[in-house]
Parts: structure tokens; sequence; C-alpha cells
């Protein structure tokens, strides 16, 4: 998701490389070189046009991954900016409910607005899904056994009980903290789908598939524990709670950002969610360039995702899905634009 922080040092150092010469690059070049776009209109898409297209082959079943590019008629920084302060939850047509930052070390106080989720259709399915850990059931949530175990009812007003409200809080914070203190591979697996699948090796086969992709961000991801670097780069982390195929999910992510030689560079990785995907992460790469005199952005974005219900597709209910997922990630994208076309 978009929710983005961008330190000043970042920028200082990003606009000093920027003035260099020696720092400059073809942008369209750049992007040619390690995503699937091989031409790029800069006219085009300063017009609005988003570029949409399934990203490099999968082996993994559960595994597929879209990439977008388009432009943003705002200086570097203003559109770095934007992207930081973007909020996909006040865009009612992607059904994003909730939205909150994570202090670190996190508490379950942290999460007190998941008693404000909206009563709606998709959100009261989360709750029966939830009451009915009470009972041992699981299966349609994603959960360690331990987690499951510990659901303790608690009825009482509200989409969600006050036990699940309490339940929601503690297995978020936790996980929060949890991936804090040691990364990827300190998180408790999913063991609810019939298997044990774990985070760190998720994301380790999504960057080892993606590998075009992981060589441009290698730098950025070496200082993050994503892919078993030390995490020396500075770590926003948000949770989220949005609709999937008519039921409401939670979902934690991280946010890491690097400048280099004339351009941004971020990943969002989202390490936890209670449905829908195991992993999902999302690249942004940005580019000063201008366009018909006027100083804009060229903007790559990545999404690579590990979804169970991918394994289950094929033929063209997979392509059908590859397609929703183009068509999802897009969405977000315009709705950015719009909102950047309205801004100063």
């Amino acid at each position: 998701m978009d929710r983005r922080l961008i330190s000043l040092l970042s920028f200082v150092a990003l606009f000093a490389l920027a003035k260099c010469p020696e720092a400059q690059a073809d942008p369209v070049a750049d992007v040619a070189s390690f995503s699937v776009f091989k031409s790029v209109n800069l006219e085009k898409l300063a017009s609005g046009s988003v570029m949409t297209l399934r990203g490099a082959a999968m082996s993994s079943p559960r595994d597929l991954a879209v990439e977008n590019c388009y432009v943003v008629r705002k200086p570097l920084q203003k559109t770095a900016e934007l992207h930081r302060q973007w909020n996909a939850a006040k865009h009612p047509e992607l059904k994003v409910y909730l939205h909150g930052d994570i202090s670190i070390p996190p508490s379950a106080a942290q999460f007190h607005q998941i008693g404000n989720a909206p009563a709606n259709a998709s959100v009261k399915a989360l709750a029966t899904a939830t009451e009915k850990l009470a009972g041992g059931g699981g299966a349609d949530l994603q959960l360690s056994n331990a987690e499951v175990k510990s659901f303790k009812p608690a009825p009482g007003a509200g989409a969600l009980s006050p036990g699940a409200v309490s339940f929601w809080s503690s297995v978020l914070a936790k996980r929060a903290e949890s991936y804090a203190s040691g990364g990827p591979g300190a998180l408790a697996p999913y063991e609810t789908k019939g298997e044990a699948a774990r985070c760190s090796e998720e994301i380790a086969r999504l960057l080892k598939e993606a590998g075009k992709v992981r060589a441009q961000f290698a730098g950025l991801l070496e200082a993050t524990p994503l892919a078993g670097g030390k995490g020396s780069l500075p770590a926003t982390y948000y949770w989220e709670m949005f609709d999937v195929e008519g039921q409401a999910a939670f979902n934690l992510g991280v946010l890491y950002s690097r400048a280099g030689p004339g351009t941004w560079q971020s990943v969002d990785a989202q390490y936890y969610a209670s449905g829908a995907f195991y992993v999902m992460l999302t690249f942004y790469q940005m580019w000063p360039v201008t366009v018909g005199g006027q100083e804009c952005t060229l903007v790559w974005r990545g999404d690579l995702i590990s979804s169970p219900g991918l394994a289950t597709l094929h033929g063209v209910e997979r392509m059908g899905s590859s397609t929703a997922m183009m068509r999802e990630t897009q969405k977000g994208v315009k709705s950015l634009l719009d909102d950047a076309s309205k801004s100063p």
C-alpha cells in the first residue's frame, strides 16, 4: 500500500545526487533494462495513461507479478511526498476500511481502530470467521495454531465483538513485534490452510523468481531484513483492514526507502495478512523527467504476490486472476494520479 515515510536525509542525498551530471541516467532505458516495459512514451503517460502488464513468469503456482508505469506531473520530491501521504482508505472504491501507523515496540492499544470497523457485509463475514475459532475452526483465516487457540469469545456490540477486537489487536501487535525484532524469519507460520507457510520462505522465493527486480533493488534490499540483511534502513510500520472477495482481512506492512544516483527507490513489504495472500512485495522506483517543459516524475511499480488461492487456478481462471490483479493495481495508481492532479 502507499503510505510512505521519506526521511530528510534520504531527500538530501537524493537531490544532491540528482544535481551531479555523472549521476544522471536515461530513465526510459533504465526501465527497459529490468522491467517488462521495453518502450515507454513519456508524453502519453504524462497525459494520464497508466501502463500495466503482467510481470515475469513465476514457477510457483501461487506466485504472480504485475508491473505498472506512469508519470506524475510533479517534481521528484513532490511525487515522493504524494506517495508517502497518500491513503487508500480515503477512496471507498478501493475498499480499504481502516489504516493505522505502528510505533515500535507495538502494543495492542495501537490497534484500537479495529473496534470502529464499519458494520458492512465484508466485516460481518470476518466477524463470523473469527467467532468460529472458539470451536477450533480456522480454515477461513491465516493464523498459527497457537493463535487459533488464543481466541477467547467475549460477546458485545459492534461489527466485531469485544473478543474479536481483543484477539486481532493482540495477533497484529505480536506479529509486528516479531518482525521488528527478528525480521521475516521470526514470524509464526500460517498453519490453518493445511500447510506451514513461512513468510521468510515466501519472500525468498518471490525475490529469486523476480531476478531482474531483485538485482535492480539489490542495494535497497541488502539494507533491510527482507533478503537476510541487517536492516540498517529506517522502517515505517503500518496496518490495514481491507476487503477481499466479500470478507474483510487485516494486513501488516513495512516500508523501506533509499536514494540512488538520480533516482529514488522503496519497497513496501506486506508480511502478514489474515486472508487473500501470504506475502506481497511492492517496489517503486522514481526518476526526474521533463515533459513539455514541465518537471515530472516517471514511476515504475512492481508487485510480487504469493497467494494460496492462486495455486488452485489453472488456464482461463488463472488468466482471469492475473487480469483482476492488474485491474486492481491500476485502479490504485489512477486514484493516486487523480489526487496528484488536484494537489498544489
